[in-house]
Formats: structure tokens, sequence, C-alpha cells
């Protein structure tokens, strides 16, 4: 189990490697000059150099690359071209916000999904079971930006029950992250996106769940528990669904990695100020640093998330061998 942790913490750490480089030199390729967005043509000569040189654009790539990766590790990423802030400063209140949207469309989508899936394998062949599996494939297919834009047309634009987008209306900003929580003003922002990645994401634990409970109700545990006269709520959640858990649980991180790494179009859609609408908006500018930062982040959390998924694999299931 050892080995089987450090080989893959070593695999993880040349995949982070490797995205951090193609990062570096896939923005440069970009079309566009970069020291447009700081740099003024009016000013004279000697201060655009001073300019380059403040925001390293004066060395050759090569001493780029090695002052990046330096500052990668030490969290010195520099500052934004276009506002001059510190991007750490920037991403780290951008990355709560995305893990705040990300945590509410994941709780409703594992609180529903396991709770559907529980009772479609149940009751097998039901209505139940045949609508929710019809519907969570529909809204599956459906990319996120499409759900998005729909509820927007319905619940806001026509309806007028949500805002079109935001964390929060004009002049209600909060002094911190935590006090904006929980205000009124907050959760009625939060609906649209939160139903949004709830829709999409839905179909995953609920079918697996599903599946799951129907390899489960047929084990001998089971039937044992049902000669012994229980409930059948009780069978169906002490005894079934508690194992069947197993199956929804080692694919959870997965999700999550997928669910970060695609939040990009969520926040978009709805002007979430988050790290993918960070990512949208710098890309757009060629704000170098920001958007390194922000793809770099999002790339480590998708595989730290894969890193666990496949640790828990082995941790929950002994039964998986760990050999090459």
């Amino acid at each position: 189990m050892k080995e089987y942790i450090v080989r893959r913490l070593i695999y993880s750490a040349f995949t982070i490697f490797a995205i951090a480089t193609i990062l570096f030199v896939m923005f440069r390729m970009m079309p566009g000059d970069p020291t447009a967005q700081v740099i003024s043509p009016a000013l004279d000569e000697v201060a655009q150099r001073r300019m380059r040189e403040a925001f390293g654009l004066d060395e050759p790539l090569i001493v780029q690359y090695f002052l990046y990766l330096k500052n990668l590790v030490t969290l010195e990423w520099g500052r934004s071209f276009t506002s001059s802030e510190k991007v750490y400063d920037i991403l780290v209140y951008r990355f709560w916000n995305t893990m705040l949207l990300m945590a509410a469309g994941l709780f409703f989508t594992f609180a529903i999904g396991i709770s559907l899936g529980m009772v479609m394998g149940w009751r097998r062949g039901g209505k139940l079971d045949i609508g929710a599996t019809i519907g969570a494939l529909i809204m599956q297919s459906a990319p996120p930006f499409i759900t998005g834009i729909l509820l927007l047309i319905t619940l806001s634009y026509r309806l007028d029950l949500f805002p079109t987008g935001g964390m929060h209306s004009p002049g209600n900003r909060q002094e911190s992250l935590i006090a904006l929580i929980f205000t009124g003003d907050f959760l009625h922002h939060i609906v649209l996106p939160t139903l949004t990645v709830t829709a999409y994401y839905l179909a995953t634990p609920m079918l697996i769940m599903r599946d799951s409970m129907l390899e489960v109700l047929g084990s001998d545990y089971v039937e044992f528990a049902r000669a012994k006269g229980l409930p059948p709520h009780k069978v169906m959640i002490r005894h079934a669904a508690r194992n069947a858990l197993l199956a929804v649980v080692t694919i959870a991180s997965i999700l999550l990695g997928f669910a970060i790494g695609g939040q990009v179009i969520v926040e978009t859609v709805f002007s979430w100020p988050g790290m993918g609408l960070a990512m949208v908006e710098a890309a757009s500018r060629h704000d170098y640093p920001v958007a390194q930062a922000s793809f770099l982040i999002l790339a480590v959390i998708v595989i730290v998330m894969n890193l666990i998924a496949d640790i828990s694999y082995c941790w929950l299931d002994p039964r998986i061998k760990l050999g090459d």
C-alpha cells in the first residue's frame, strides 16, 4: 500500500510539472502582445523598458520559464498584467467562490442522486425507475451552458424569480465571504447555478447507486435480514443501501475533480466570480500570470481528486490488487 501511494504521488508530481510546462508554452504561443495590456506605446523607451523589467518580460524565454517554475513553488505568482494586483490575492478570493458553488451543487447532486438511486434499485422497473433514468440521461446529455441559459430565460427573464448572475446585488457586498453566505441575497443568487450543476451531474451517482443496489439486493445478508422479518425500509437503508454506497464513494472524488474542471462554463453563464470566470477573462486579455495560475490550480485539483480516488479504491475495497 505504501509503495503504491508513493508511486502515485510521483506520477501526480510529474503530471503537474508537465501541465505547468504546457501552460507556459501555450500562452506564449497565443496571438497578441501581452505587453500591450500594461505598456502604453505613448511611453518613452526608458519607461517601457522599466515596465518590462518589472513584469519580467525582458528576460529570454528560458529564463522566464525557470523563474516561472520557481515562483509556482513559492506561490509568488507575480502581478496581473491588467490590474497590477497580486495574482495570489486575486485567485484566493476566486478559489473560495468556486469551492462554495461546487460544494452547493455537489451536495444536492449526491443527496438527491443517492436517495433516488436507492429507491430506483429497490423498485426496479417501476415508474420512478424508468422516469428518473430517462430524465437524468437527458439532463446529462445537455451541456451545462444550455441548461443554464434555459434556466435564465425561464426563471429570470420571463418569471423574474431569480437574479441573472453574480453572487450578490449591487451595493450588498459583505466584509467577508462567511458573512455573505448567511444573507438571503446570496442564497437567492446561488439557486440557478446550483440547479445547473446538480442537473448535469445528477445522473452519475444516481445510476451508480441504482446498479450497486441491484447487485447488493441479491446478497445473502439482505435475504437474511428479510427472513428475520425486518421492515422493508430498514432492509433497504441499513443493509442494502449501506453496502451499496461503496461504489458511489469511490467515484465521488473523481466527479468532484471533473465538476471543478468544468466550472468554467457555469461561472461564465451566471457571471459567478470564481476561478472559471477569472480564467476566461485572463485568457481573453492575454493576462499570462492570472491565466496560468488559474489553469494550473484547477488542474492540480483534478489530479489530487483522482489521486484520492485511486487510494480510496484500495482502502475501501481490499480485494483490489496493487501489483503492476
